[in-house]
C-alpha cells in the first residue's frame, strides 16, 4: 500500500527549522521554571517574543514545503503565532493580564496541530507517530489546566507554562529528526 509519502515523491525542506523552535521551546521553559514570582512581566516579553519567532520559522516551514499535505496548518499556525506575538509585544500590559488565557488557547491549537502532525506522520510509515500523539494531548492537557485555574497566580502560571513549553520543544525537537528521515527518504526515491 502506498503512502501519501511516495506519493509526494519530495524531501521535507528545512527540517532544522524544527528543531531551532524545539531548542528554543525548551530553552525558554527552562529558562521560565527560574524567574522568580516578582518577574511576572518577564514572562509577557519572553512569550511574546517567542511567539513571534515561532511563527516566522512555521511561515518559512511552510512556504518551502507546499508539497507537504498538511502544509496550510503550519502555514496557519505561523500566521497565527505572528499575530499573537505582534499584539503582546504591541501592549505588554494586556498581555499580563490576560497571558495565561492567551497561553493555554495557543498551546491548545498547538496539541490540536501536534495531533495532526502525528497523523501525518502515521501516513508517511513513520513508526514512532505515536509519541508526537502523545506529546500534542500533553499540550492539550496543559492548556486545559491553565484554563481551569487562571486565577492561581503568576507562580502557578510559570511553572504549567514552563512545563508546556518544554513539552511543545521536545515535541518539536523529535519532529525535525523525523522531518530529516524523511529528507533522506526523499532523496534517495
Amino acid at each position: 500500500m502506498a503512502t501519501l509519502f511516495d506519493q509526494i515523491q519530495h524531501s521535507v525542506k528545512n527540517w532544522w527549522l524544527s528543531l531551532i523552535l524545539g531548542i528554543i521551546f525548551i530553552g525558554v521553559g527552562i529558562c521560565l521554571m527560574f524567574i522568580p514570582v516578582d518577574t511576572y512581566i518577564a514572562l509577557s516579553i519572553v512569550f511574546s517574543i517567542t511567539i513571534l519567532i515561532s511563527g516566522i520559522f512555521e511561515i518559512a516551514f511552510a512556504i518551502t514545503n507546499k508539497h507537504v499535505s498538511s502544509w496550510g496548518w503550519y502555514l496557519a499556525g505561523g500566521i497565527i503565532d505572528i499575530v499573537i506575538g505582534v499584539y503582546l509585544i504591541c501592549f505588554p500590559m494586556v498581555s499580563m493580564e490576560v497571558i495565561p488565557f492567551l497561553i493555554a488557547f495557543w498551546l491548545m491549537f498547538r496539541g490540536f496541530s501536534s495531533i495532526g502532525y502525528s497523523m501525518d506522520l502515521k501516513r508517511y510509515g513513520t513508526g514512532e507517530w505515536g509519541w508526537y500523539l502523545v506529546f500534542g494531548l500533553f499540550a492539550i492537557l496543559c492548556s486545559l489546566l491553565i484554563l481551569w485555574h487562571p486565577a492561581v497566580g503568576a507562580l502557578y502560571a510559570v511553572y504549567m507554562i514552563s512545563f508546556a513549553f518544554l513539552v511543545i520543544g521536545f515535541f518539536r525537537i523529535m519532529l525535525a529528526f523525523e522531518f530529516k528521515d524523511l529528507h533522506k527518504r526523499g532523496k534517495t526515491e
